[in-house]
């Protein structure tokens, strides 16, 4: 149980960066469109169910 939460707390914290660099550079240069195309929906899809999972995992651990 622990290392699921583990590896959940350490792709988020990736898949999160990598959001953060596909928005500056989306800033930078519009037309590469990283935000907007099919890879970047499946990554953020991907980052929201580890997200969640994580968090469930977590409470169950702690006995909540």
């Amino acid at each position: 149980m622990n290392k699921l939460i583990n590896a959940a707390g350490h792709l988020t914290v990736i898949l999160g960066m990598m959001f953060m660099v596909f928005l500056v550079l989306d800033q930078f240069n519009p037309m590469m469109n990283f935000v907007d195309n099919p890879f970047s929906r499946w990554l953020l899809a991907a980052f929201c169910l580890i997200g969640i999972s994580g968090s469930i995992l977590s409470r169950i651990r702690d006995g909540r």
